[in-house]
This record gives structure tokens, C-alpha cells and sequence, in this order.
């Protein structure tokens, strides 16, 4: 990665101490874009010993939620950041209210913790998103049901990610097993779309206002997880456009600082829907460190500590990211079948010493000039990786 930065920018990385707030491969990424910026002084909090940042930050062992560690982390840092949204936003309001530099802030974190506060945000300023309904019983689900129709997708209020917390339910007989399999949690209802394509851009935005986006791109998942990104997405360039302006108006309306990963639907006839919006760095944009001029990560950097936004143009054509996820449960072990071109194909590992089904291991990223070239030769190296 070669970072340009004009002397201003240069002091201001040189003098920034950054601690964020997780240390698994987004806080490793994170980290590496931060090294390869010139920022000396990165510390990450996370629970589990030699956590995959810890290769390249400093660790301070502790519980995400405990305020004491957050404590600790924010004392040595200068701005605080996060690789994860699932943390005390309580503890994180009190540091902000003590002077602490917290980017995105705690009350933006506080909607997007809340898949339905988030909803009612979203609506509220006239962004497209699914009908959605908070629900306390069957008979809340029968009567939307009655309204809408089926199918319908029930949902976690809290604590939801990678498709954990989200139940169909396709009819009636579906009910009971949705609501027993989400039991104990706050919920509402979403219509279900009738689904072409599942998009998604990261957008970023700075303390000036200056909001850049990456490129729109296509998700294909598979048990409600991302197996693979293509970028760009293959739609239609009004698509493109509408998608960048929706996720635009969101984190203008968010007021956030940071990277955000905006994640879209595309229904059958033709119109957007906003899903849902990640504070932070997102699966979505792991394809930037070798695609585009400026990576997410170097951004998310560059917006929190208030730099101009980087170029965020694609280097190549195309370029396809295809997770590597567990496909068992134990010791991590990596076998490789074959060797591929490193001028193209370029893995990451992310450094886990236990592997455990659907776990995220690391991702290939593949760049050249042909989408759809690019996405075969993307599945045939992962095909010849065994984790």
C-alpha cells in the first residue's frame, strides 16, 4: 500500500494514538492500513489472548462491554474507534461526556445497535427500507400476516449479525418455531422483498462533511452469510447511481464519522431498499486493499482523524472477494492443492488458531479484467484451500 500524505496530514498521523475497540481481522486490517499510514501508536482491546491484532498493535486484554477496560483503552488513545458494534454504548457515552474522542459516536452506535430504532430512523428521513412492525406475540405476526402476506422474516431487535437473529416464516406453521428459536428477545416483523440481488457500498464521511463512497457491490450469500463480493456489481448505472444516493442520504442524515457499510436489496421490479447500515469497516469492502486506490480501512482512518478522503477509484476492472469460512470444528490448519498468479489472486488469514463451521478464516481477493472471469478463477482458488 503506498499512502500519499500532504506534511499536515503526515504530523497528524504521527501524533494520533488510536485504540479501537476489538481486535479480530478488522481490528488486524485496520491496524495493518494504520502501519502502512504511518500511525506509531495503535492499541486494540479484545477478550482473547494474542488476538489477531495483536500482530501488529498493542493488546490490552479485557471484556468489550466492561467499562474499565474501555476505560484503559480510551486513557492511552486519542480517538477512539471499533471494529464491532456489539459494545457497551453506556460506557462509551460516559468517556465522550469525560472528553474522549469517539468516532462513530456513541449515540449513532445506540440507533444502529437497534435493528428497529435504526428502521425507525431510516423512515424517518425518507429513506427506502422494508415495511417493518415491532411484535410481541403470534397474533401480532397473524395480523400483519393478514396485511402483508407471507412470507415474512422476524427479527432480533439486538444482538443480530450474519443472519443470527433472524427467523422466515413462510405461513402459519412457521409462527410457533420462529418465535421459540428467538425466544426471550425483542422483536419485530419485515415484509420479506422479493429478492434479484443483495447490494452493498461502504460510504465514508469525515468532521468536514466530505462523504466519499466505494464502489456498489453485489453479495451472494448463502445461510444468510457472505460467501462472495463482486465488484462492481453488475447492474444497470442508474441502479448504481440510486444505490450510491441512498447510502449517501443515510450517513448525511447519521451526521457519522467513520466508514459505513451500507447494505442494500434489490427487489424484482427494480427499486432499492436500505437493509441495514454497519458502523464500521464490513465484509463488503475487504476487496478494496487491492482493488481501489484508497481501502476501506485506510479510510475509516482518514475519516476519524478528520484527513482529507482518499481516492476511491478501482484499480482494475473487476474484482471478486470470496470469504474463507470454517468447515469444521478444531485446530486451524491451512493446505493449499495448487499456487495461482500473486499479481492477481491475493490471500488473507486472518491468524485464528481454532477453526469452527462458518467461521470466518481469512478471504481471497481476486482482481482482472473480466467479471465473470475473475469470479471463476476467485472459486477455483478457493476450491483448492482447505482450512
Amino acid at each position: 500500500m503506498n499512502v500519499q500524505l500532504n506534511p499536515t496530514e503526515a504530523e497528524i498521523v504521527a501524533s494520533t494514538h488510536i485504540g479501537i475497540i476489538g481486535g479480530g481481522q478488522l481490528g488486524l486490517m485496520i491496524s495493518e492500513a494504520g502501519r502502512a499510514m504511518g500511525y506509531q501508536a495503535l492499541t486494540v482491546l479484545d477478550p482473547t489472548p494474542n488476538a489477531p491484532a495483536a500482530v501488529v498493535a498493542e493488546q490490552i486484554e479485557g471484556e468489550l462491554k466492561d467499562p474499565q477496560a474501555l476505560r484503559k483503552l480510551a486513557e492511552r488513545s486519542d480517538i477512539l474507534t471499533y471494529e464491532i458494534e456489539h459494545i457497551n454504548t453506556e460506557a462509551l457515552e460516559q468517556l465522550q461526556n469525560e472528553g474522549h474522542t469517539i468516532h462513530p459516536s456513541p449515540q449513532i452506535l445506540a440507533v444502529i445497535q437497534d435493528k428497529f430504532r435504526q428502521k425507525e430512523f431510516l423512515a424517518a428521513h425518507g429513506i427506502p427500507v422494508a415495511p417493518f412492525r415491532s411484535v410481541a406475540s403470534r397474533s401480532d405476526i397473524e395480523e400483519l400476516a393478514q396485511t402483508w402476506g407471507y412470507p415474512l422474516v422476524l427479527k432480533a431487535k439486538k444482538d443480530a449479525y450474519d443472519g443470527r437473529g433472524n427467523a422466515r416464516i413462510n405461513n402459519a406453521e412457521d409462527i410457533d418455531s420462529a418465535l421459540a428459536h428467538l425466544a426471550g428477545r425483542e422483536l419485530y416483523v419485515e415484509q420479506r422483498i422479493d429478492l434479484e440481488k443483495e447490494l452493498g457500498l461502504m460510504i465514508s464521511r469525515n468532521a468536514r462533511g466530505e462523504i466519499a463512497a466505494h464502489p456498489v457491490v453485489e453479495m451472494i450469500h448463502e445461510r444468510d452469510i457472505c460467501q462472495a463480493v463482486l465488484a462492481p456489481a453488475p447492474i444497470d448505472a442508474t441502479l448504481l447511481k440510486e444505490a450510491e444516493t441512498i447510502a449517501h442520504q443515510a450517513i448525511d442524515q447519521l451526521h457519522g464519522i467513520g466508514i459505513f457499510g451500507v447494505e442494500l436489496f434489490l427487489d424484482k421490479a427494480g427499486k432499492l431498499w436500505l437493509n441495514e447500515i454497519a458502523p464500521r469497516p464490513h465484509n463488503s469492502g475487504h476487496y478494496t486493499i487491492e482493488a481501489c486506490l484508497t481501502s476501506q480501512f485506510e479510510q475509516h482512518l482518514r475519516a476519524i482523524t478528520n484527513l482529507s478522503l482518499g481516492t476511491t477509484t478501482m484499480r482494475y476492472p473487476a474484482s471478486v472477494m470470496i470469504n474463507i469460512l470454517g468447515e469444521r470444528n478444531g485446530p486451524a490448519e491451512v493446505h493449499w492443492s495448487q499456487e495461482f498468479d500473486p499479481q492477481h489472486v491475493f490471500v488473507h488469514l486472518y491468524g485464528k488458531r481454532e477453526t469452527r463451521i462458518d467461521r470466518k478464516m481469512g478471504h481471497i481477493t481476486v482482481v482482472g479484467d473480466n467479471l465473470e472471469d475473475v469470479y471463476q478463477l476467485a472459486l477455483k482458488v478457493r476450491a483448492a484451500l482447505t482450512i
